[in-house]
Formats: C-alpha cells, sequence, structure tokens
C-alpha cells in the first residue's frame, strides 16, 4: 500500500584523474557520461601524457560549450589529484590508474564520503585448452599483447596453456611474436609495437624480466633492451614462469 519514488538528479561537479596509457580515449569516456547526466566535469591528465587534453580543451571551447562545463588541469598526482579527490566542492572523483594510485585516491576522498569510481590496473591471464583454434588464440594473444607496446592492464599479461597442446602453441606463438614489427612510429607505419613511456617504465620491465629468469622462467625470444637512444624493450616470450 505504499508508493516510492525514485529520482535522478545531477551530482553536480565531478572529476577524472586519467593515466598515461590511453589519455585522450579516456577523457572522452569519463567526460562524456558527466556532461549527459547534468554534471561539469575536470580532468587531470597524467603529467606524462598533457599534450592531447590540452589539444582536446582547445576543441571544447571552440565548438562553444558554455565556460566552467568542461575543465582542466595540469599536474602531479600527488598534488593536484589529491587536492581534487579532496575538495569538498567535488561531488564525484573518476579515476583509471594504478592500485596504489587509487588506495591514495580512495583514502582522500573518504573524508568528504565523496563517491568514487575506480578502475585500476591488473593482470589478465589468458586460458588455451587443448580443444582450441590455435591460429585464433595465437593471433588473439599476441595481438593483445602488443598493442600500445603492452602497456595495457585488462590485455593478457599472462598465458596458461593446457599440456595437450603446450609445445605447438608455444611454437606458434614463438613465430608470431618474433614477426612482430617494433620502431619508432614517427619514423615507420608498419610497426605493431612502438616505445615505452619512460625511463622509469623500461627499468620496471628490465627488472620483471631478470626477477622472472632468477625464478627460473627460460627466455624463449627478447629478453634484453634495446641498446641506443629510446625506451625500446623488443617482443619478448618468456617460459615456465612461476
Amino acid at each position: 500500500g505504499s508508493v516510492r519514488y525514485c529520482q535522478y538528479t545531477s551530482l553536480g561537479v565531478t572529476t577524472g584523474i586519467l593515466p598515461w596509457n590511453f589519455p585522450f580515449f579516456l577523457i572522452a569516456r569519463k567526460m562524456a557520461p558527466a556532461l549527459l547526466t547534468g554534471n561539469t566535469i575536470v580532468i587531470k591528465p597524467s603529467e606524462f601524457t598533457p599534450n592531447n587534453a590540452i589539444a582536446f580543451a582547445k576543441i571544447v571551447d571552440e565548438i562553444g560549450l558554455p565556460r566552467g562545463v568542461f575543465n582542466l588541469v595540469l599536474g602531479r598526482g600527488e598534488t593536484v589529484g589529491q587536492e581534487l579527490a579532496g575538495n569538498p566542492k567535488v561531488a564525484m572523483v573518476s579515476m583509471t590508474g594504478s592500485v596504489s594510485a587509487g588506495e591514495k585516491i580512495m583514502a582522500t576522498a573518504a573524508k568528504n564520503i565523496t563517491k568514487v569510481c575506480l578502475e585500476l590496473g591488473g593482470k589478465a591471464p589468458a586460458i588455451v585448452m587443448d580443444d582450441a583454434d590455435l591460429e585464433l588464440a595465437v593471433k588473439a594473444i599476441v595481438d593483445s599483447r602488443v598493442i600500445n607496446s603492452g602497456q595495457v592492464c585488462n590485455c593478457a599479461e599472462r598465458v596458461y596453456v593446457q599440456k595437450g597442446i603446450y609445445d605447438q602453441f608455444v611454437n606458434r606463438l614463438g613465430e608470431a611474436m618474433q614477426a612482430v614489427q617494433f620502431g619508432n612510429p614517427a619514423e615507420r607505419n608498419d610497426i605493431a609495437m612502438g616505445l615505452l613511456i619512460n625511463a622509469a617504465a623500461l627499468e620496471r620491465v628490465e627488472q620483471k624480466v631478470a626477477r622472472a629468469v632468477e625464478e627460473g622462467a627460460r627466455v624463449a625470444l627478447g629478453g634484453k633492451a634495446v641498446e641506443g637512444k629510446g625506451y625500446y624493450y623488443p617482443p619478448t616470450l618468456l617460459l615456465d614462469v612461476r
């Protein structure tokens, strides 16, 4: 005998804190739902990739969106990002990035009971069973692994293969990885892999490969950074990783 009403209302000021690996795509993904539901948004891109956010802001200004609806601030996560998460005028924080950064954002937002939406990094596996289409499996895993030079958290970070097809799969995967072209995208348009984001990222990859080898992994392909200018790490295949 009761009547209940559910009223949808806008939140007000929202924020979008972005990572460096998909800077343009994630502007759109955070901005669109915020504006479509009647909110304003403040975007903070990664300090490593601010330029396309600046270019996007110029486009927004040119199309005549009312001032204050879309806003852009630049700076480091530990300063500007934390200010956005802890500002009492912010009604919701949407953040994509590492688990450690997400923990800090959530803790800061909790002081004002601010709504949070976190999309955090992970290690997505691929599983290949005995009855799998090996050609399709190899292509899907290679494409997933080399996109954006491997700097994607929800692509195939590791692969589990059933014993019955293990040797055949490894041989095919090795051939496919060997054929991957990599280099400078400013100089070539036939590559599938480019550079890593910075020197720190290159060092992390080197450390992870070294640790895997120390723990018993076998290097079937690659395994060493390319010498010379640029943050290049070639297509690499490790077997028997713990």
